[in-house]
């Protein structure tokens, strides 16, 4: 197993260390890539199913589908888990995907495609995926 290294200072990387990373072409360390502010920016459920339709699609992957938070409270203090704030699951058996509100990111959601397509947790596999997705996503906003 190689391990992966940020691509403009060499430091090791640790993809079960994700914050501290960003995923953008190649995996690297937060001192040497940000992420485009537009992968960040609040989006709609309708909007990141669209988006959802044509990743999977240009990947050659069987439809993900979306799903909210019915019970959604405008109250951020929901999803702290008392060290992060959860942002979003991935349904492996359902093949689906429910996005909390602080989630509700095209980097979010690309984060959990990557799970479901390597069917794997954050492992080198996921982390290059997953900046595969991102890379494939910044080019076309």
């Amino acid at each position: 197993m190689t391990q992966l290294h940020c691509p403009k200072c060499g430091l090791p990387l640790d993809p079960t260390r994700h914050g501290d990373l960003v995923f953008d072409g190649q995996v690297w360390c937060l001192h040497c890539q940000v992420y485009d502010a537009r992968l960040l920016e609040s989006r709609s459920i309708s909007e990141l199913q669209s988006w959802t339709d044509r990743i999977c699609q240009a990947f050659n992957q069987e439809p993900v589908r979306l799903e909210h938070d019915p019970a959604f409270l405008p109250d951020p203090q929901k999803y702290w888990d008392g060290a992060t704030f959860l942002l979003a699951e991935a349904d492996h058996g359902r093949r689906s995907i429910m996005l909390h509100p602080p989630g509700h990111r095209l980097v979010t959601l690309c984060h959990e495609l990557a799970h479901l397509f390597t069917g794997q947790d954050h492992t080198e596999t996921w982390a290059l995926t997953f900046a595969a997705l991102t890379a494939w996503v910044k080019a076309r906003l």
